[in-house]
């Protein structure tokens, strides 16, 4: 049990680290895609010269914070998917069912890792035509937010883990 339990909060600190890093980023994403959106209805508008990569960038931007978003969601508990069940029951049932919710959810963030990996490796020949930056940039969000929401699951189910264990020696 201890060494569960020594796991669970090192897991735990390593995920509110990730936590904390992702909201950054997002935060920086957004502030970025913001001023760059900003600037290129100014440059279309205003000075009727439009930016030829503007809305490439701000796409771009768009799918790193959102994709980034669901592993925050995820953290905090605000993932859509994850009450509809489990929030219906009480006490060791609704444990074992968050707990087997979770377990379900972490092959299919294994393969989106996996798939992503491949798609983005796939990717690398291929240019954005106006960033002309290689598209593995853009397809990389998805192994990456599928990376940081693999920690942030295996952190919760490390401490459903302990709490039933103990639950079970206490009771």
């Amino acid at each position: 049990m201890d060494f569960l339990a020594i796991l669970q909060q090192r897991w735990r600190a390593l995920s509110d680290w990730v936590d904390r890093g992702t909201q950054w980023v997002c935060i920086l994403l957004i502030l970025v895609m913001t001023a760059e959106v900003i600037v290129a209805v100014f440059f279309r508008y205003v000075l009727d010269a439009p930016l030829k990569w503007g809305e490439e960038l701000a796409r771009l931007l768009m799918v790193w914070s959102g994709l980034l978003g669901i592993g925050i969601a995820l953290k905090e508990g605000e993932h859509i998917g994850l009450e509809v069940l489990s929030g219906r029951l009480r006490g060791r049932a609704r444990a074992w069912c968050s707990l087997l919710i979770h377990l379900l959810i972490a092959p299919f963030l294994v393969v989106l890792l996996i798939w992503g990996v491949k798609i983005s490796q796939a990717a690398w020949g291929t240019f954005l035509p106006a960033l002309q930056i290689k598209w593995t940039w853009s397809h990389l969000a998805v192994p990456v937010t599928a990376a940081v929401q693999l920690v942030h699951l295996l952190a919760q189910i490390l401490e459903e883990l302990v709490a039933l264990f103990r639950a079970r020696v206490s009771g």
